[in-house]
């Protein structure tokens, strides 16, 4: 019994042996199949272990980081860069922005200074249209007088050169009294003048003074040297006589003998200001000193060639202004009325964009004609006959302007043969020249 049970248990043991390996090849067998994939559920949903793949690690080398540290710097260094060129652009537009107001602040008072321009812009073109038709009669006129009487002219010069009276010689063209019929006032002025020449004629009788002023007028005629020791007489003497205004213009006029003289442009400013003080110190002295207002005006003259309009205008009312008041004081000097005419001149060759400027910054602007300029130049020849080169010249070109081209070269031929006596002379000669070719041609 004993076998039975020992044989027994050997085959339970052998059966369950061979239970097992049946198992484990059922669920090889499986598995092969498929049969034993898992699944695994997320929050996301489900998925298989095939799905599931394992990443390999990534090993870095030790010299990544120095890699990525040269990138974050030049990252640094490129922003920075943009950063400066950020504020140089908002600079730039600063600037831009501040031209720009500065444009609209300048455009607005542009457009401040042309309102109610369009108004006298209309009136001076019908103002214009009206002068050359008056011109233009006047031209007809003077040519139907040429040719009526060719020997009689229409200035006093032509007139006192007859012995037969006319009524040139009663009143000229520019409308003032000749030379014939100066008023006792006037006779009292030129005697006034030539007493101090017939002084200086008897030197020996004159006293420190007089002598003085004989002295410096008569280096004053003379050469350049003459002139530059003239001027040297009177600074010497000026300690002494620096408060007598006929001192004080004598002393004016010959700082502007050194202005003629000199290269320098400093030393010309210096001659000019120096000048103007020594002819200002005589007006205060006697403002009733006719030369001390001339000298005075030339200079102011002088001071304004090279200036801009605006301040040319400006100064033109100060010369106009001392030469009115030397007329009204002395009313002989012919070279008072050529300046005057010169002043006229000038002002009426001014454009129509110097005039507008002129009364956009002056209420009443300077105004005047090539008539009123005549006028004076004309007033000039009838004190004293031939009295200077340019004022014949100009003479010519006030009737070249108005049309009158035969009396024009009539006075060209007078004033050709006057002699040069001065710098103006000089440039009137030049000028001269010119007109004669250009009213040869013409005629």
């Amino acid at each position: 019994m004993s076998g039975d049970l020992s044989a027994s248990g050997s085959r339970v043991t052998l059966g369950l042996g061979l239970g097992a390996a049946a198992s484990l090849g059922l669920l090889y067998l499986a598995y092969s199949k498929g049969w034993g994939k898992r699944t695994c559920r997320s929050k996301q949903g489900v998925f298989t272990s095939s799905q599931v793949t394992i990443r390999k690690p990534v090993v870095r080398s030790k010299e990544a980081p120095k890699e990525n540290t040269t990138q974050v710097s030049h990252d640094c260094s490129s922003l920075a860069e943009l950063k400066k060129q950020q504020l140089e652009i908002w600079e730039q537009l600063d600037v831009i922005l501040q031209c720009v107001r500065e444009l609209k602040g300048e455009v607005i008072e542009l457009r401040e200074c042309l309102n109610g321009m369009t108004d006298q812009i209309v009136g001076d073109v019908r103002s214009s249209i009206q002068q050359c038709q008056k011109t233009a009669k006047k031209k007809k006129q003077g040519f139907q007088r040429e040719r009526s009487n060719s020997a009689e002219s229409n200035s006093i010069y032509f007139g006192a050169s007859t012995g037969n009276k006319s009524s040139a010689e009663t009143e000229s063209e520019g409308g003032y009294t000749t030379a014939n019929a100066e008023s006792d006032n006037d006779r009292e002025e030129a005697a006034g003048q030539t007493d101090l020449a017939s002084k200086c004629q008897s030197p020996g009788n004159l006293d420190e003074f007089t002598q003085l002023l004989c002295t410096a007028d008569k280096l004053h005629d003379g050469t350049d040297e003459d002139q530059a020791k003239g001027f040297k007489l009177l600074l010497a003497n000026k300690p002494k006589y620096r408060s007598k205004p006929d001192f004080c213009w004598r002393l004016a006029r010959a700082y502007c003998d050194m202005l003629e003289l000199s290269k320098d442009e400093m030393e010309k400013k210096s001659f000019l200001d120096s000048g103007k003080k020594e002819a200002e110190t005589g007006l205060k002295e006697d403002d009733t000193n006719a030369e001390c207002h001339k000298w005075y005006a030339i200079l102011c003259g002088r001071q304004a060639d090279n200036e801009t309009i605006l301040n040319r205008i400006k100064v033109g009312f100060i010369f106009k202004e001392h030469i009115d008041k030397a007329i009204d004081l002395k009313r002989n000097d012919p070279s008072l009325y050529y300046l005057l005419g010169r002043w006229c001149y000038e002002v009426a060759q001014l454009s129509w964009v110097e005039r507008k400027a002129a009364s956009t910054f002056y209420a009443t602007p300077p105004s005047s004609t090539v008539g009123e300029a005549l006028k004076n130049f004309l007033r000039a020849e009838e004190l004293k006959k031939g009295y200077s080169k340019a004022n014949s010249v100009y003479i010519a070109k006030c009737y070249r302007d108005l049309g009158s081209y035969t009396t024009a070269q009539h006075w060209l031929k007078l004033a050709s043969e006057l002699p040069i006596s001065s710098k103006e002379d000089a440039e009137a000669q030049n000028e001269l020249e010119k007109m004669q070719n250009v009213l040869s041609q013409s005629s």
